[in-house]
């Protein structure tokens, strides 16, 4: 997506630098796309739709080494992403006010590749076996990752009050990338009284194919309560410098549920110039648990960037 409109924009750091402005420039970038999604337990309901955001983002530099950067989204006429972002070197500090994965778990909840879409997406209305699945309130969430250790990426979330009446909502995302061609990830996501979500993987790039294994477990504080246990694997191969396709599969066994979900995809996508192909299908059994709850979706995409 390219600039289309750049506008003067002066961010004023009190709270930095006291009484320091700093002259920077708020850009506008957008794409085009046009959308398929045709669910086989939804054939009354047109499958066509497109694009409709813009964003909005913008940043500069203070006189103390930090950078300080902001981006709105206008999405469907009402603002949906917008965050803050104070970068320190190798440390960096985010706000989200909305919508927007500050840190934290959200970096390893799923290191599975894919070359469209994940297996778990557009089939259902739930994505169950991922270490958000309990809940995680974006808005008014604070992130903080530090890249400083050698080989190994932090990334944490905190949100002191996500929703009316709720306790606090922790998480910690790691990487380690020290060992040539593998990357480890592991992730817990802690929303006080309702549940501990724990996730753990290992990703491997060989040449032009990258395989990963992923396990999550979701135990919820309440008896009686359907936790769940994942099982995520997938594998990606870019055939050429503009084709890639992928395969993955993914089951969830939820406590007190006659059946396992199960989730598999087969996805493609295809870059020339300024367009970009993507689609594939995925289908679900037994969603929720749910025995005969089974549905399959076809999808395709088509961005264009100017």
């Amino acid at each position: 997506m390219n600039k289309l409109k750049k506008i003067g924009l002066t961010a004023l750091a009190t709270t930095l630098v006291s009484s320091a402005a700093y002259a920077g420039e708020l850009g506008v970038s957008g794409s085009a796309s046009l959308n398929y999604s045709g669910l086989d337990t939804n054939s009354d309901v047109n499958p066509w739709t497109m694009g409709d955001s813009v964003t909005f983002s913008g940043g500069g530099d203070l006189d103390n080494g930090m950078t300080v950067n902001v981006s709105y989204e206008l999405d469907g006429g009402n603002y949906d992403d917008y965050s803050l972002k104070l970068g320190m070197g190798d440390s960096a500090l985010t706000f989200s006010g909305n919508s927007v994965n500050a840190g934290g778990v959200d970096t390893v909840k799923d290191i599975v590749p894919t070359a469209y879409t994940p297996v778990y997406e557009n089939a259902d209305g739930t994505d169950n076996g991922l270490a958000t699945t309990s809940g995680r309130v974006t808005k008014s969430m604070w992130g903080y990752a530090y890249s400083g250790l050698s080989d190994t990426n932090i990334s944490i979330g905190y949100n002191a009050h996500p929703e009316a009446g709720s306790s606090s909502e922790a998480s910690i995302g790691v990487t380690y990338t020290g060992i040539d061609g593998f990357t480890l990830a592991a992730g817990r996501f802690d929303d006080s009284e309702v549940a501990e979500n724990d996730t753990y993987g290992v990703k491997y790039t060989m040449g032009s194919i990258t395989a990963a294994y992923q396990i999550t477990k979701v135990d919820y504080s309440a008896a009686a309560t359907a936790d769940q246990d994942a099982d995520h694997v997938g594998v990606s191969i870019a055939v050429n410098e503009n084709l890639s396709v992928s395969i993955g599969r993914q089951k969830v066994g939820i406590d007190l549920a006659v059946d396992d979900e199960v989730n598999t995809g087969l996805n493609a996508s295809y870059t020339m110039g300024s367009i970009t192909l993507g689609g594939g299908f995925n289908s679900v059994e037994s969603a929720g648990g749910v025995q005969a709850a089974d549905a399959e979706v076809a999808m395709l995409n088509a961005s264009f960037a100017f």
